[in-house]
């Protein structure tokens, strides 16, 4: 065993002297361990990367969860409109409807003051103000009410005016006649505006 070890050291001492100079000068410019190392971080890098996606992500959570509850709530406010005014065409066509029934209750009232004992016209009246009771009953639970103008101040957004009177010991812009009645749904968006006369 040590004479083949002797030869070995014998060898590598005759390959040692065999290499030529540049030979030497390049084996002395390499390194002897060729083994890259990658760098490891601390634990102390990695609990502050934790936290710091640890905090990312609740600020995305927390984000979700608010734009979630504006969406709840713009959904709520949606449904409850469209609910509210689901029936506002039909309610509106239903509209002249009610202008009829009232002129002609109003027609067959002037006349039962001409023809009191006329039985027909008095029948007559008394239905036409039953079907203008359930009319009005049935709008109102759509939440269709009357606007009351007379005596009122006139306002631009329930009023429409037609024309403009003397009225003595009245002041300007008070309304003293109704051509049409306006009507409110929901108690805040207008259905129709009212026709009005105003004072000057």
């Amino acid at each position: 065993m040590d004479k083949k070890n002797s030869l070995k050291e014998q060898l590598s001492q005759v390959s040692e002297k065999n290499k030529t100079p540049q030979q030497k000068e390049n084996e002395e410019k390499q390194p002897k361990d060729k083994t890259i190392k990658t760098p490891q971080p601390s634990d102390k890098e990695e609990t502050i990367k934790a936290i710091e996606e640890c905090a990312e992500w609740k600020e995305r959570a927390m984000r979700m969860q608010a734009e979630m509850e504006n969406l709840r709530k713009r959904t709520a406010i949606d449904m409850e409109n469209h609910l509210k005014f689901a029936c506002s065409k039909f309610a509106k066509d239903l509209l002249p409807v009610a202008d009829c029934l009232a002129n002609a209750l109003e027609c067959a009232k002037k006349e039962i003051i001409q023809t009191p004992d006329n039985t027909f016209l008095s029948n007559m009246i008394t239905g036409l103000e039953m079907v203008q009771k359930q009319l009005s009953d049935a709008l109102k639970k759509q939440g269709v009410e009357k606007i009351e103008s007379l005596g009122k101040i006139f306002d631009p957004n329930l009023h429409q005016v037609i024309s403009q009177i003397d009225v003595p010991n009245t002041e300007a812009g008070i309304i003293v006649q109704e051509m049409q009645t306006g009507y409110t749904i929901g108690g805040d968006r207008i259905l129709r505006e009212a026709m009005v006369v105003v004072s000057k």
